[in-house]
């Protein structure tokens, strides 16, 4: 696995080759990022407070306030709009692509964090949720990140199979799970998984850590396998991510680069109607 770190733009069909092959893209200080990330900053410490790094992630406060600044996040149309921006900064034609909501996850420094802030998470690969292979992840951090804080992957595993929960898994599941938690209060945990998991244990000593910096954007396969730094974890962590398809390359239409080969996943139909356009 390599990790290409560029300054400039890549379209789509140079992006994607390098991504299907099993390498990470880093794109180096897109402006609209820099913009936005300047924009939460200030929406995340009128939130949490200036020194949000000192509260306690395990009090019902942090859990109040994490639920009010997300509340916040997705009533901001520009943050999509911004990011939207940064994509085609690096190269994307966004009209002829596809995304699913732009998240803000936050990773506290313990042991178990509150799903409904989308904390850290095990191992996976994301095409195990959308079954779509083309799928791309975009990454990037609004604070200084460590090693310990960080996305890990686990190259080993690029062509190798891991079992998984893909057969059972459902979303219209997770969906109810998560209503009920919310009716219940903010920090009430979702008693399901967002995401497919995987059943087997892997080497976790084997993991490739990222270190990019705010205003960098990291874009990998979603067939890559990665998750949050095991324990222990130091310092909160505030990303936002989404994902994406190019219209193109669509199973089908002979346009795009051929994707990564579906090795573990047991699901029968895409979930296409996750996307919509990004223009």
């Amino acid at each position: 696995m390599e990790i290409v770190r560029t300054s400039g733009p890549l379209n789509d069909r140079a992006r994607d080759e390098i991504l299907f092959r099993g390498d990470l893209i880093v794109f180096s200080q897109i402006p609209a990022l820099q913009a936005l990330q300047g924009l939460l900053d200030r929406v995340v410490r009128q939130t949490l407070g200036d020194r949000f790094e000192d509260v306690d992630a395990h009090s019902s406060d942090f859990s109040a306030r994490m639920a009010a600044l997300l509340q916040r996040f997705n009533a901001m149309s520009q943050t999509r709009e911004l990011f939207a921006h940064a994509l085609a900064q690096s190269g994307m034609d966004v009209t002829r692509n596809f995304a699913d909501k732009l998240f803000l996850r936050c990773v506290p420094p313990t042991e178990k964090s509150n799903a409904q802030f989308r904390g850290s998470i095990g191992y996976h690969r994301d095409t195990w949720g959308s079954n779509i292979q083309q799928q791309i992840n975009w990454w990037t951090p609004l604070y200084p990140i460590s090693a310990n804080n960080t996305l890990v992957f686990y190259p080993e595993y690029w062509d190798a199979p891991v079992a998984n929960t893909t057969a059972e898994w459902s979303f219209e599941a997770f969906r109810e799970a998560r209503r009920l938690a919310r009716s219940q209060s903010a920090d009430a945990q979702i008693g399901y998984p967002y995401a497919p998991e995987a059943k087997e244990a892997i080497d976790t000593h084997k993991g490739v850590p990222i270190l990019i910096a705010p205003g960098d954007l990291l874009c990998f396969s979603s067939a890559h396998l990665h998750g949050s730094s095991p324990e222990p974890r130091s310092g909160y962590r505030f990303n936002l991510e989404m994902r994406s398809y190019c219209g193109s390359c669509r199973e089908g239409d002979g346009q795009g680069v051929t994707p990564p080969e579906n090795i573990d996943n047991a699901q029968s139909e895409p979930n296409y109607h996750w996307f919509k356009p990004l223009m």
